[in-house]
């Protein structure tokens, strides 16, 4: 049960009906709560002005560098959402305690995430959300068992302080938009009669960051002393969430059966069946314990949301389980990226949740009871994975570049194949590192490549690659271009011995650079002289409704910018029929000095009546001139 604190005229507490002297174990008053956020708000918005404010950026004088500005400014952000949500029910020192540890471990976080093993760091953002994730569950357990004044606080605490604290701080996300979306709209207003100080000042950080904290804090505070309006919200978005939950158990149901008919080779070759099958799973959690709640101890379930959260909760493992599979086969393929670490994190997370709730589905005892100490268990397991993920101890930079390491110096990825602007670039400190490392290789070829990453003489990153083996691509045979017009030509001899590459240009079609799949991305030629220079073009038409058009240089065909009117698109049936000619344009070019200008037709819907009054031509114009004028 949760303890309540009420403050007497007295300076006493009154507590359980027994007057208590007031202590610094105690929570704050409903005032002082109110004061200490719009202070937090107010201070922690100055200061995290001052740290990325233009001035000092610009400053050589500031005794921080511009990442660690930024680490800073992060770090007091996230202690101030920590101070906000446990103002008013975490005791006075157990408050002060938890954000003092809280900040040393963001800051450590931050620090490595964006400095030691972010810098280039593609999936900076993937890490941000978890140290978000991490920070709310980590602030709820604590703050929780603090209530309970234990290490584990019962399960109908968490869970009313959980999905409290979720709507609460959805809020008063919605509540700040809302106020900016106001004073942009008065900076608007008085800008039209010619007033700009408004705007001026929302420009300013020293003005925008306190605001926005004092909006949030009050948001924050708002929430708090309206528990009926939270509760409310709370009830309808619970509500809502529990009735999808039939709809994707029987979408799971019908892919579950259905693979045994198709078996796995389609969903692997979709290439994103790790993605999916992921996103399925954070959906089964979420959904059942929508439905789930508290159990049958405070409400009575539906028997359709029973059978339906038993039934989720078995698809949960085998979701998840052919996820781990999945990502299991492009490991031993291409190895880990940063990307496929942060993916087995998830497939950890999405097993451990199938497994404990398919064991709560066969558990003796009330419906699905086991739920209650696994979601208190799991939601630990997840602060623990999440800390080890975002610090040295399972970095997915370090991870993964330790195993594309050993793919590379066992002989599994030749050099010239090894993706090794993966190490200089994406990898931080850990890569930069593996590649002085691998410089003092016995392999020449690795050591010299090793050289050139350090020196950034690779040149430009190939774009198409399996994993962090780069492939060869697989080219078109374009003798088998299907011309289309004039009937019976064939495409030039140097055209079909060129090898395109949309790196260069980004007008060349995909179905010139690697061999199509399927008919739907084969494409058709026309060799036509559109320049009048009698040297024929090339014209390549798409399934799309695309085209691109080449024109034969010195040594090689370039790309010639092509644009479709009226539409952006050309009509494939024309393609179909060979319906391609060469017409005179409607308007000729103008030269201004050596600028050329090209007109186009304006297609103006035929919806649309315009009211213009016709331009006098001159036989009507004369009789007009000698009108007389009246008196």
């Amino acid at each position: 049960m949760r303890r309540i604190w009420k403050r007497g005229k007295t300076g006493h507490c009154l507590r359980d009906g027994v007057i208590v002297m007031i202590s610094k174990s105690q929570p704050l008053s409903e005032r002082a709560v109110l004061f200490l956020r719009l202070g937090v708000g107010f201070s922690i918005g100055l200061i995290v002005a001052y740290l990325i404010a233009d001035e000092v950026r610009r400053s050589a004088d500031t005794l921080l560098r511009q990442d660690w500005r930024e680490v800073l400014a992060q770090t007091l952000t996230l202690v101030a959402f920590i101070l906000w949500a446990g103002a008013a029910v975490m005791r006075r020192v157990s408050l002060a305690i938890w954000s003092a540890i809280a900040a040393a471990m963001l800051c450590f976080i931050l620090w490595h995430v964006r400095i030691y093993s972010g810098d280039g760091n593609s999936s900076e953002l993937q890490s941000i959300l978890i140290l978000l994730a991490l920070t709310f569950i980590a602030n709820e357990l604590v703050s929780s068992a603090d209530q309970a004044g234990k290490p584990f606080a019962p399960y109908e605490l968490y869970f009313d302080e959980a999905w409290k604290r979720g709507v609460q701080l959805i809020l008063a996300i919605g509540f700040t938009l809302l106020f900016w979306g106001i004073l942009w709209m008065g900076a608007a207003l008085l800008g039209f009669i010619g007033f700009k100080w408004l705007e001026d000042l929302l420009k300013n950080e020293y003005f925008a960051f306190p605001i926005t904290g004092l909006a949030f804090a009050s948001a924050v505070h708002l929430g708090d002393i309206q528990p009926k309006l939270l509760a409310n919200v709370r009830g309808l978005a619970l509500g809502v969430l529990a009735w999808l939950l039939p709809v994707i158990t029987l979408i799971g149901a019908i892919f579950a059966v259905s693979l045994v008919f198709s078996g796995l080779q389609p969903l692997w070759d979709t290439k994103a069946a790790t993605a999916t099958l992921l996103s399925a799973c954070i959906g089964f959690v979420l959904l059942i314990n929508a439905a789930f709640q508290q159990g049958e101890t405070d409400r009575k379930v539906q028997v359709v949301l029973k059978w339906c959260v038993r039934l989720a909760g078995l698809l949960l493992l085998v979701f998840a389980v052919l996820a781990a599979w999945s990502l299991g086969l492009r490991i031993n393929q291409y190895g880990l990226t940063i990307d496929r670490t942060l993916a087995g994190m998830v497939v950890v997370i999405a097993l451990a949740y199938g497994l404990g709730y398919s064991a709560a589905v066969f558990w003796r005892g009330p419906w699905m009871e086991l739920l209650k100490p696994l979601n208190i268990g799991l939601a630990v397991f997840k602060c623990v994975v999440f800390i080890a993920i975002l610090t040295p101890l399972a970095s997915p930079a370090r991870l993964s570049v330790d195993n594309q390491v050993k793919r590379l110096t066992s002989g599994l990825v030749k050099p010239e194949k090894f993706d090794w602007w993966f190490l200089r670039y994406d990898t931080g400190t850990y890569g930069r590192k593996a590649i002085d490392q691998l410089i003092q290789s016995p392999d020449m070829r690795i050591a010299k490549m090793a050289a050139s990453a350090k020196a950034e003489t690779l040149g430009p990153r190939p774009r198409y690659r399996g994993g962090d083996e780069f492939q060869e691509v697989e080219r078109p045979d374009l003798s088998k271009l299907e011309v289309i017009a004039p009937k019976g030509a064939a495409l030039p001899a140097g055209f079909m011995a060129q090898k395109f590459n949309d790196e260069a240009e980004a007008f060349v079609p995909d179905c010139l650079v690697r061999k199509p799949k399927n008919t739907d991305e084969a494409c058709k030629a026309a060799v036509l002289d559109i320049d009048g220079d009698a040297q024929p073009e090339v014209l390549i038409m798409t399934k799309v409704g695309t085209v691109a058009a080449f024109k034969q240089s010195t040594n090689m065909w370039v790309a010639i910018r092509a644009e479709v009117t009226p539409s952006r698109n050309i009509e494939l049936e024309s393609v179909t029929k060979g319906e391609i000619r060469i017409v005179a344009p409607l308007f000729k070019d103008v030269m201004i000095g050596d600028s050329r200008v090209r007109f186009f037709p304006i297609d103006r819907p035929t919806n649309i009546i315009v009211d213009m009054e016709p331009v006098a031509t001159a036989k009507s114009a004369e009789p007009a001139a000698q009108a007389p004028s009246k008196p």
